[in-house]
Parts: structure tokens; C-alpha cells; sequence
């Protein structure tokens, strides 16, 4: 089962890898060219490293031309202190490194103070001037998203600067926090409703009761036409294109399946899904 202690955060970027892009920049002022495609991939660090090790997930940025990643990002959730990692998160990144020849960054998720402060400290590797410090988003660090209007454009990264405590549970903060919430359930996320379990299985009694009675008034208080709304439907409606190819038994291979899945144009796709429906190669579709 999903907890909201370790899944809930990872949970978020394998449903929506964009989100690191988001922390990157809005946390660490590291920016990342809009025209990427982000993916989540591979969580198993084998090809290099002399035994196995799992990462809690990786996330690579693609160029549309390219095959091979601009940048990636191991993320990982730590709920204690553990020495152990300050020896596996230099083998995650050093790997993924190698594999990719490609910038890469360490983002560590934390609950608790005490573990973001032992999670910021660097690790020596003891050659000079190699030192990792890894990116911690955790209590205390200071807002990531500050109004209610931002929450609309940003919803995943509202929910889990909730979930990790980013800054304290007050009115006003979990106000930011509802409006993310209600603007992925008018957006018909698929995970909506969990969410929202998360968000309130995270919080304390107290905060967990404002929240509810925000809930509890409905999502009509909102207008939601922001970027987050617009690419959910234009992702189901990329889905809908591959749906009616695949039940008219139009064969699709991997890389025309992917350019139909990550178009964002709405307009492109409204024409799609209407040559789908006669559509008897993928030729036709296209042309």
C-alpha cells in the first residue's frame, strides 16, 4: 500500500516525472529547457555498480531528436538517518553518470528536520574535489509554491511540499494546499482521490480538520483552466488516439505509439482521433 511517508512523494513523479523539473528550478534555480521530454525510467543501478542497488526513482530529459537524455535525476525518499546511503547515493549517481554522459542530480526527499540537515551535509569520496551534496526538499526549507493561483499551474508540487513539510500547516498554507488538490480532481487525475488521502494522512489532527472543511465545501470556488488541467486532457485524449488504433487493429510501432503519447497540441490531436476512427494504416494518420 502507498504510505505518505515514503510512496506518497514518489508516487507524484512517477505520475507526473515533469514535477522534478519544477523543484529543480523553483528549489535550486537549476534550469530546464522547457522543449524536454521527461520520463520516469529504470529504478536499477546493475550495469555498473558491483552489486545491485534501487534507487526510489530516476527521472530523464530527452530532446525530441535524441535518444540518449540531457539530464537525469535520481530521486530518493528518506524518512531516517542512514549511513549506509551517504555510501549508495555517490554509487547512484556515478552510475547513472556513466550510463547516460549526461549531467545528473541527486534529490533527496525528507520529513523530518533532522534528517534534511544530515542529508544536506556533503559526501567526501576523498579524491579532490570530488564531493557530493545532495538536493533536499524537506521541512524548513521555505515555500516552493506561495498562492493558491500558483497551486493551479503547479498542483503536484504544492501536494508534495504538503507531504514533506515543506513549511508549516498553517490556514493559509494548506489553502495553497486545497487549491492544488481540487485542481487535480476537476483535471480527472486518476489519482486523485489518493492524493487527498495522502495530503491528510500527513497532516496533524488539527490541520487535518481545516483541510477537510476546505474538502468538504467542494471545488467550485475554482476556475480551472491552468497548464495542469490542459495537459491532463490532452494526455487522455492522446490515449484515446492509441485506444481506437489499437481496437481497429492498426499496428503501431514503439516510437509512432510515443509521438502520439507525448503530443501536448490539442488541436493535432483533435485531428488525430478523427483520422483514427478510419484510419486503416498509420500512414493515413499522419499524412
Amino acid at each position: 500500500m502507498v504510505t505518505a511517508a515514503h510512496e506518497g512523494p514518489i508516487q507524484i513523479i512517477r505520475d507526473n516525472p515533469e514535477v522534478i523539473a519544477q523543484i529543480l528550478h523553483t528549489a535550486f534555480d537549476i534550469r530546464i529547457p522547457d522543449d524536454l521530454i521527461i520520463k520516469t525510467t529504470s529504478e536499477e543501478f546493475t550495469q555498473i555498480a558491483p552489486a545491485a542497488y534501487r534507487a526510489d526513482n530516476v527521472v530523464e530529459m530527452y530532446r525530441a531528436d535524441s535518444s540518449k537524455p540531457t539530464v537525469a535525476v535520481v530521486a530518493e525518499t528518506q524518512r531516517r538517518k542512514d549511513a549506509c546511503k551517504r555510501g549508495s547515493w555517490p554509487v547512484y549517481l556515478t552510475t547513472q553518470r556513466a550510463r547516460t554522459e549526461c549531467p545528473c542530480y541527486l534529490v533527496v526527499f525528507c520529513h523530518r528536520r533532522s534528517v534534511a540537515e544530515w542529508a544536506r551535509k556533503p559526501i567526501e569520496i576523498g579524491h579532490p574535489g570530488f564531493t557530493l551534496t545532495p538536493l533536499v526538499i524537506g521541512p524548513g526549507m521555505g515555500p516552493l509554491v506561495t498562492t493558491p493561483d500558483q497551486a493551479t499551474q503547479m498542483p503536484e508540487l504544492a501536494v508534495l511540499s504538503r507531504l514533506l513539510d515543506v513549511t508549516p500547516a498553517t490556514k493559509e498554507e494548506l489553502e495553497i494546499t486545497y487549491a492544488a488538490l481540487a485542481t487535480i480532481e476537476s483535471a480527472g487525475h486518476e489519482h486523485a482521490h489518493l492524493y487527498t488521502d495522502l495530503v491528510l494522512e500527513a497532516l496533524p489532527t488539527a490541520a487535518r480538520h481545516i483541510l477537510e472543511e476546505f474538502v468538504a465545501t467542494g471545488i467550485a470556488d475554482y476556475e480551472f483552466k491552468s497548464d495542469f488541467a490542459r495537459r491532463n486532457q490532452a494526455i487522455g485524449e492522446a490515449e484515446s488516439v492509441v485506444k481506437v488504433l489499437d481496437a481497429r487493429k492498426v499496428p503501431l510501432s514503439k516510437e509512432v505509439r510515443d509521438r502520439i503519447l507525448e503530443c501536448r497540441d490539442k488541436e493535432q490531436l483533435d485531428e488525430w482521433l478523427v483520422r483514427a476512427a478510419m484510419a486503416e494504416t498509420v500512414d493515413e494518420l499522419f499524412d
